[in-house]
């Protein structure tokens, strides 16, 4: 049975949802809470993010009269669920901060018409569910989201597994017929419990990659190749063929680092040493700096001109969203070490771009590079530089091309006589 659904967001969760949701015969509202962004829908609006085949599904459920949009949680909107999809800002240590959802609430509150439920799958920490539900006198239903930038239609409808977490098994129930065309497996549960799903989904992929990078540095100094290693892991099945053990550049983006931070305050709340979760976050952060080391020590060993050229600046290949990036990150310690850093990534529109201004000087293309650089940088693994004609970029004696994503072929970047590292791997080149 099709019901009138009211999905409450501005970005990459909150379009999703509401498209798949149309496109599984719902009613469907985008609700943009104003109080997050001031700027009026005055038409539907442009995704805010890259997303394969989101535009496509708007159009047909927008032409279906199954998508429609509106200004603010109104206190006549009228919906059998709401659908709380908002991407809860993080502050610069990641801690989730969760005033617009608070302020929200208050709006739902004091709607005449009650809903069901709300669903919620903004990212929120443990026991928030609990508060809600305090706020807005309504049953409260935790779907933690596990949408991936660039694959957010798939990981939404055909999820490895929903799970939804809710005090009222009556509500459960209902929230699962109102996903059951959703091709996925369904985990019910108590709402804590769907929340400490989602802390530690993250928390172990994150410790999957840090526990990579720090044993490709270990590797490093003795010519192990780090990649083959985490091959092999991969055929493991105890580990399993998509585990996160190919070392690389470091987890980014807000998302994983949010959930270790929410861990880590709890466990400081409750006096719970939290020893594996403060690792991966040093381990981490420590890899994003040994780039810059990397980049540093090679610019002094050759005496080089400290001219960096960086290719990508999205944390993944398949979104153009420049959230914590790493590019910015390491180009802000470059240029604080008198680097002169240049860019160039095909794949963004002038809105992302202007948020370099000051910490990357970006080229539209590869010839206006007016600079000898001294090192390449390859941090996001988009496929238009896999087929990069290598001798386009200007570069100086002993100019190093430094793969952070474990990517590019080496043979016409070596042909084209710059010299090869891969992140955590030996040298190669002379």
């Amino acid at each position: 049975m099709t019901k009138k659904v009211a999905v409450i967001g501005d970005w990459h969760l909150a379009f999703v949802s509401a498209s798949v949701l149309a496109d599984c015969g719902h009613t469907v509202q985008l609700v943009k809470p104003l109080n997050l962004n001031t700027k009026i829908w005055e038409q539907f609006p442009p995704i805010p993010v890259m997303e394969p085949g989101l535009d496509e599904m708007i159009s047909k459920n927008r032409s279906a009269q199954r998508l429609s949009h509106v200004n603010g949680v109104q206190p006549d909107l009228n919906a059998d669920f709401l659908w709380l999809a908002v991407d809860t800002p993080v502050n610069d240590q990641d801690e989730p901060q969760l005033e617009p959802l608070i302020y929200i609430a208050k709006q739902i509150a004091d709607l005449k018409h009650k809903p069901r439920a709300l669903i919620v799958s903004s990212q929120i920490p443990l026991g928030f569910c609990a508060e809600l539900e305090k706020i807005i006198n309504l049953p409260v239903a935790y779907i933690p989201e596990n949408l991936r930038l660039g694959q957010g239609i798939d990981t939404f409808f055909k999820a490895d597994r929903t799970v939804i977490g809710c005090n009222d098994s009556s509500v459960t129930a209902d929230v699962q017929n109102l996903l059951s065309k959703f091709q996925t497996e369904f985990v019910t549960c108590n709402s804590v419990t769907a929340e400490m799903v989602k802390h530690a989904n993250n928390a172990f992929l994150a410790t999957s990659i840090s526990f990579a990078n720090e044993l490709a540095r270990i590797g490093e100094k003795y010519g192990v190749d780090s990649v083959t290693v985490g091959k092999a892991l991969k055929l493991d099945k105890r580990i399993g063929k998509s585990a996160y053990v190919i070392p690389g550049l470091g987890f980014a983006g807000g998302t994983l680092p949010r959930d270790l931070r929410v861990l880590q305050k709890i466990g400081k709340k409750e006096n719970v040493p939290t020893q594996i979760v403060d690792s991966v976050l040093q381990v981490n952060e420590n890899t994003t700096k040994a780039i810059s080391e990397i980049v540093k020590d090679h610019v002094a060993h050759h005496s080089l001109n400290k001219k960096v050229l960086i290719l990508g600046y999205t944390y993944k290949a398949d979104t153009n969203t420049l959230r914590r990036s790493l590019s910015l990150d390491i180009a802000e310690d470059l240029k604080r070490s008198g680097f002169e850093v240049y860019g160039f990534d095909p794949m963004m529109n002038d809105q992302d771009l202007s948020q370099l201004e000051g910490k990357i000087s970006h080229c539209n293309t590869l010839s206006m590079l007016g600079a000898e650089v001294a090192v390449t940088l390859l941090m996001t693994s988009r496929p238009h530089f896999a087929q990069l004609d290598w001798s386009q970029i200007k570069k100086s004696k002993k100019s190093l091309v430094l793969d952070t994503q474990n990517f590019l072929n080496p043979e016409p970047i070596l042909s084209s006589q710059f010299l090869f590292k891969r992140l955590w791997s030996p040298l190669q080149g002379v």
